[in-house]
């Protein structure tokens, strides 16, 4: 039983119906193209619509897309009636090249992409020249064959092989871009309404200067290649699809112009003008489709690389919390277990003692003594794991203990200088500000050896800012932006922190001239709040 859809078309007869369209619409674009002085086709693209088709489609769709397209193909000869048994003939054997050409390209260009030089440079070896040479001269053969003797619009092989080329180029890369939801074009979307302006106010210039100045010898190299500048701009901007449609307007206007006897394409008659158009436009499609290639495997690397800095500072921000939580955990237990217990035995100890004789007495105070010390470090490691203080009593009282403690422990002179507002700071942000002062504060003491710091919060309606100065002995820099912040865990543990929050840390360091750590969180972040 088929698969339907959501409204009960089976999908084979929806692809059906859209290769009939898209068959019927190509090859009356195609006719609307064709030039009628020289007789002869510009660019053919309903094969293209086909191979495009087959090359986005499982094989299982195959039978549907040649079945739509095969009608849609005889249905555009109603228009041209005398067409009709012409492409009857040649329908067969050229769906057969096709379905060749696309099961080859399929094993040798695996993924349905064509982004990268060696598919592009496949695809171009066989859709873009050995596809259309051989049609061509399957068409030129049956054609002799059905009507000898008489030149009629598929007499000249070069130019129908010229014009597949040109159909199989411009349009086969550009739809299966279109159809990759991984390409650049479907994830930033088309340009602007200005690059739209723009490209067409550089069009209405080509025109004019291959209109009047394509006659003059000297200009015709400058002429010829003043389209590239618009191919290099439509391959940075719209990738394969924008390249395409600006180097087939390219084309259109060459086509144009020369059939009114103007421009830089002039040859000796309309049949080698219609051929130099087709040589030009099919060179400028080679290289224009390479340089979208190229810009396009570009920007995918970007994105990909941006979306793994955006994977990793996302796990980055999930383990700062994870250890956050760890450290509460940690912390609640080392209060409300390890040191109750040290406290009963100090208790217990201090019975002990009343019961001992004299000389044991002194042995059990200096143990008392020991696990009273213990007991403070263990509050003391408490604290610094989980700073209960901080939802308590706010960030300013947070940080002045912990410069208090610093104080106490190691001797530095602590200067802290706290904005009356940082009150309003949501937890996220207070607590980033607090642990980077924890950290800065411990480097400059323990790595330092720092005799004088300094802790400023700054805020206003925009940001806040935290300064950290010491008088220690500084170190060099490494010569980047963030200095040493790659060589200490703890440098990367704040620079992460700080990221999480959109905000910026600098570091500046001189040896023997102390260190400055400078962080700015913006006030817009969703977690921040601020003040009134």
């Amino acid at each position: 039983m088929l698969r339907s859809t959501a409204k009960g078309v089976p999908p084979q007869v929806t692809k059906a119906a859209l290769l009939f369209a898209g068959s019927l619409g190509a090859q009356l674009i195609s006719a609307v193209l064709w030039s009628q002085q020289s007789d002869a086709p510009m660019v053919w693209f309903t094969g293209g619509v086909l191979l495009a088709a087959l090359l986005c489609q499982e094989e299982t769709f195959w039978p549907a897309c040649v079945g739509g397209w095969v009608i849609g193909l005889l249905a555009s000869s109603v228009a041209f009636p005398r067409t009709l048994a012409n492409l009857a003939a040649v329908t067969l054997p050229l769906v057969a090249l096709i379905l060749a050409a696309a099961w080859l390209l399929r094993r040798v260009c695996p993924g349905r992409r064509i982004d990268d030089f060696g598919r592009l440079a496949a695809f171009f070896a066989i859709g873009g020249f050995a596809l259309p040479f051989f049609s061509a001269l399957v068409i030129a053969g049956l054609e002799q064959t059905l009507t000898p003797g008489e030149a009629g619009p598929l007499h000249s092989w070069m130019h129908l092989a010229l014009a597949g080329a040109l159909g199989y180029v411009l349009l086969v890369p550009a739809l299966i871009s279109l159809a990759d939801p991984k390409s650049i074009i479907r994830k930033e979307g088309t340009p602007g309404w200005l690059v739209t302006l723009a490209a067409i106010g550089a069009f209405a210039l080509l025109w004019l200067a291959w209109r009047y100045f394509g006659h003059a010898p000297l200009l015709r190299p400058l002429l010829l290649l003043l389209p590239l500048t618009m191919v290099i701009f439509a391959a940075l901007r719209t990738q394969i699809p924008g390249t395409s449609v600006a180097i087939l307007l390219f084309g259109v206007v060459a086509m144009q112009i020369s059939l009114e006897g103007r421009g830089p394409f002039l040859g000796t008659d309309m049949a080698t003008t219609t051929l130099s158009v087709q040589l030009w436009t099919l060179g400028m499609s080679l290289a224009g489709l390479f340089l979208a290639a190229l810009v396009e495997q570009r920007r995918m690397t970007q994105r990909a690389l941006l979306d793994s800095s955006g994977q990793i500072r996302e796990l980055a921000g999930r383990l700062i919390v994870a250890q956050e939580q760890e450290r509460a955990r940690i912390a609640r237990d080392l209060h409300d277990d390890i040191n109750q217990r040290l406290a009963l035995a100090s208790i217990q100890l201090s019975a002990i003692r009343r019961k001992v004789g004299k000389d044991s007495q002194d042995d059990i105070s200096h143990l008392q003594h020991e696990l009273i010390a213990l007991s403070d470090d263990v509050r003391h490691l408490s604290h610094d794991l989980h700073p209960s203080m901080l939802s308590h009593t706010g960030l300013t009282a947070a940080l002045a203990e912990l410069c208090h403690a610093q104080r106490q422990r190691n001797g530095p002179r602590v200067d802290l200088r706290v904005s009356p507002h940082v009150g309003e700071l949501s937890q996220d942000v207070a607590l980033c500000l607090y642990r980077v002062t924890q950290e800065a504060l411990s480097n400059a003491v323990r790595h330092a050896h720092a005799r004088c710091i300094s802790v400023a919060v700054d805020m206003n309606v925009t940001h806040v800012e935290l300064d950290v100065m010491d008088d220690g002995k500084g170190f060099e820099l490494s010569g980047d932006e963030h200095g040493e912040m790659a060589k200490g865990l703890g440098l990367l543990s704040m620079d992460e922190r700080v990221r999480s929050l959109d905000g910026e840390l600098h570091l500046m360091s001189t040896l023997g001239k102390g260190t400055q750590l400078c962080i700015r969180i913006p006030l817009r972040h969703p977690e921040a709040s601020v003040p009134g």
